[in-house]
Formats: structure tokens, C-alpha cells, sequence
């Protein structure tokens, strides 16, 4: 089976470049997507993560969030409702991943078992990316490791920026499209595109500048980027205008 990704933008947020590409890019700051995903097969569709409002992000951090559209409004612009979601992978539990999840009365939740232990008992200074009203209390599916979901859906345990984030491996008609999960911008996986390295051995993968465990994470994009044929950062920008997902 073969799929069509859609990503969908309620909200977007202003985040600075050291966040997202590690020791590059510090001081500047770019208005940069939160999307979900809708994955639509010939029979089924579902959901990757479900991004936040403005008004509820707005509150758990201090750079600026704003609307786009609302959650309802971005499902409705591709003929779906809330209701309409029985099954939605959390690629992780920080709040702009999974805090519209309650907007979705009947879904399913799929997410990592290291994830959903970490976010319910986090280090203090990720706490505040793990607000628990958001997450607690979902119908979740537990699962541990690379799992296959369905036919042609693989999901792919990618730890370091959080220790059970997960990517999510989907087979498309123009190729493998892997969406990383782990927050990045392209930048990611091009370094030699970069700012010059002072040493020379230029890494393969830059990872994110948020993590737990920096040797994870670069092991997760390195990952990513060496099974994909279609990258989709979690943030990058050409999310605005869908010019890096093919139909």
C-alpha cells in the first residue's frame, strides 16, 4: 500500500536556529511551523502528532506563538472532523506535538513506553515541555521499539532529543518519506551547506539542538537520513508550502 502525506498548519512559532541545529546557528530567530500530519491510504487515515494553539502554547514558553488557523479548520481544509481520527502516532510528548490531542474524541494514541515514562517523570529542565494535562489520560497504545504499524507504515525509535521520540516511516509513490519526529529543520542533514566547521571532518548530520543525549540524536538523524529518500523535519519551513512532500 502507498500513501499520501499532508501536512497541516494551525500555528507556527518564533524558535531560535541554536535550538534546532546543534552549536549553529545561535541568534537567529525564525518563524518556523508546528504542523500534524494527516497519512492517507486507499482505506485508512491517520494522524501524525496534532501541533498546539497559540493560546495554549503561548503559555509554556516565552518567544512569540501565533494562529494560523484553528485545529478544527486545518482538518476541515482536507474534508475531516475531529471525530473523524481513530488513530494518531505521537512521534513525542512535548506540548507542541500532542496538545490538541484532546480535541480528538475517539483516536487511539501510539507512542513510545520510554517517551510516556519520561514525559510523566521528566528532568527539571525539560519539565516544562511536558505540562501533563496535556498528554494524561489518552487512550494511548504502548509500544517499544521499531514497530510496524500497517502495510507500507514503519515506526522507527529515534531517541536523543527526547529518549522515546519516534519517526515515522512511510511508503509514498515517489519514494520512503521518513517524518523525523525529533524536532529539526533541513539544515539538519546538509551541514556542508553550513556555516564553515573548524575541523575537517564535517559531520553527516547535524542533531538537534534540544536533546537528552547528543550521541542519540545524531545516531537518530544519521538514521533518517541514510534509509530516506523524502526527508520531512518536524519544523522546516518548506512545511508552509508543502515544497518538500511530493503528491
Amino acid at each position: 500500500m502507498l500513501w499520501k502525506i499532508i501536512p497541516l498548519i494551525p500555528s507556527e512559532m518564533v524558535i531560535d536556529m541554536g535550538r534546532m541545529t546543534y552549536l549553529r546557528g545561535h541568534g537567529k530567530a525564525l518563524w518556523l511551523p508546528c504542523p500534524f500530519f494527516i497519512v492517507k491510504g486507499e482505506r485508512v487515515t491517520f494522524m501524525v502528532d496534532t501541533s498546539g494553539s497559540g493560546e495554549v502554547m503561548s503559555k509554556m514558553r516565552v518567544e512569540p506563538v501565533r494562529d494560523i488557523l484553528s485545529f478544527q479548520e486545518a482538518l476541515a481544509s482536507v474534508g475531516l472532523k475531529a471525530e473523524d481520527i481513530s488513530l494518531v502516532v505521537l512521534t513525542h510528548l512535548m506540548y507542541d506535538h500532542c496538545a490538541n490531542a484532546k480535541l480528538l474524541p475517539h483516536a487511539r494514541f501510539v507512542v513510545q513506553k520510554k517517551e510516556l515514562e519520561y514525559a510523566r517523570n521528566p528532568h527539571p529542565l525539560f519539565a516544562g515541555a511536558y505540562p501533563p494535562r496535556l498528554f494524561e489520560g489518552l487512550n494511548f497504545q504502548v509500544i517499544e521499539g521499531d514497530y510496524p504499524l500497517m502495510e507500507g507504515i514503519d515506526l522507527l525509535l529515534s531517541p536523543g532529543h527526547s529518549p522515546g521520540c519516534q519517526s515515522v516511516a512511510i511508503k509514498t509513490y515517489a519514494g520512503l518519506a521518513v517524518i523525523t519526529g525529533f524536532c529539526c529543520v533541513m539544515d539538519n542533514f546538509h551541514p556542508e551547506s553550513g556555516s564553515a566547521w573548524v575541523s575537517e571532518k564535517v559531520p553527516e548530520v547535524i542533531p538537534p539542538g534540544i536533546h537528552l543525549d547528543m550521541r542519540e540524536a545524531y545516531a537518530s538523524a544519521k538514521r533518517v537520513k541514510d534509509i530516506a529518500d523524502i526527508i520531512i523535519p518536524m519544523h522546516d519551513p518548506s512545511l508552509k508550502t508543502n515544497s518538500q512532500i511530493p503528491d
